[in-house]
């Protein structure tokens, strides 16, 4: 269930990053809503699922809007994979490591779709402007990821329920 409830949340990243956030007075910032989904996937569940729901919602952007198939889903992918495997031998429910994480991997996500457009002679976007367009991408995700790492935290984590009914804990 807890697996359906994040691709569910991964699709409607999607689709405000599609429709919402293309429209003139919102298109100025640009949140990875799907990328700080996908970090938070990775480090509350493990890089196997994380990947798997890369993969998928990759392609799926790639068939709907990408200029090519494979860009996004292989960048997700990659981007979960290092997420969840670096990063989830931290502190899992910090958000300070959540946060540092989503800024490398926003950096590292927005290279990697960088150097495989320019591989294949897609964009001829300069270094620099890529550079910039990263560092203000890691701040809005930033953003991004300390509004959502609550509800994030509260829907993917284990609770633990007591057996008994203790209530103020005099036994």
């Amino acid at each position: 269930m807890k697996l359906t409830i994040a691709f569910l949340m991964l699709w409607v990243g999607l689709i405000l990053e599609a429709t919402v956030f293309q429209i003139p007075p919102m298109n100025a910032i640009h949140p990875g809503f799907v990328l700080v989904i996908l970090v938070l996937i990775a480090l509350m569940r493990g890089p196997n699922t994380a990947v798997v729901m890369a993969v998928l919602i990759g392609l799926i952007e790639d068939i709907s809007y990408g200029s090519f198939i494979g860009l996004n889903a292989f960048s997700y992918g990659l981007v979960a994979y290092f997420s969840g495997a670096l990063f989830g031998q931290f502190l899992h429910r910090n958000l300070a490591v959540t946060f540092i994480d989503t800024l490398m991997m926003t950096f590292v996500y927005t290279w990697i779709t960088y150097g495989l457009t320019r591989l294949f002679d897609v964009t001829a976007d300069r270094p620099i402007f890529v550079f910039q367009q990263s560092l203000v991408a890691m701040m809005v995700n930033g953003l991004l990821v300390l509004m959502l790492y609550p509800l994030v935290t509260r829907l993917f984590t284990n609770h633990k329920r007591n057996r008994y009914n203790v209530s103020n804990g005099d036994v």
